[in-house]
Formats: C-alpha cells, structure tokens, sequence
C-alpha cells in the first residue's frame, strides 16, 4: 500500500472509518485517525490511553506491504 493513499484517507474531513484488510485476511479498524501514524513503510497504531496516563492500552506496528484494500466503514449513526 502506498503511504501517500493511506495518509489521504486518514486526513479526510470529514473522517470516515476505515478497515485495513491484511495478506493475513486480519482485519483492522481504524475509527480514529488521531492515534494512527505512518512512518517509514510502516503504520503504527497505538489503542485507548488508560485515562489518567500516558500509557497506551495497545500498540501495533504493520507493514503497508501487508495491506492489500483498505474499506470504508459506515459511521455509527449517533
């Protein structure tokens, strides 16, 4: 996947969620793009910070060569 089409996606205005389909077939979605960042081939995705800290409750780390689509997810209706 190329880091330019990714980052488009997630600088979106408005956002729209996204799902990451991997070579794996693991799916990974992404309903906030704050957290999420590309770096080098790679996009580092860090999960909720445990209120209080700034320790982040998950962190991956995935290939963009590992991404094959990238899906557009319907916003929750609020």
């Amino acid at each position: 996947m190329n880091p330019e089409a990714v980052n488009t996606l997630l600088e979106a205005e408005p956002f729209v969620p996204l799902r990451f389909i991997l070579t794996t077939g693991e799916t990974i979605d992404i309903t906030d793009p704050t957290p999420v960042f590309i770096a080098g081939l790679a996009v580092h995705l860090f999960g909720p910070k445990r209120a209080g800290s700034h320790l982040a409750d998950l962190y991956r780390l995935v290939s963009l060569r590992h991404i094959v689509k990238i899906e557009l997810l319907q916003a929750s209706a609020a």
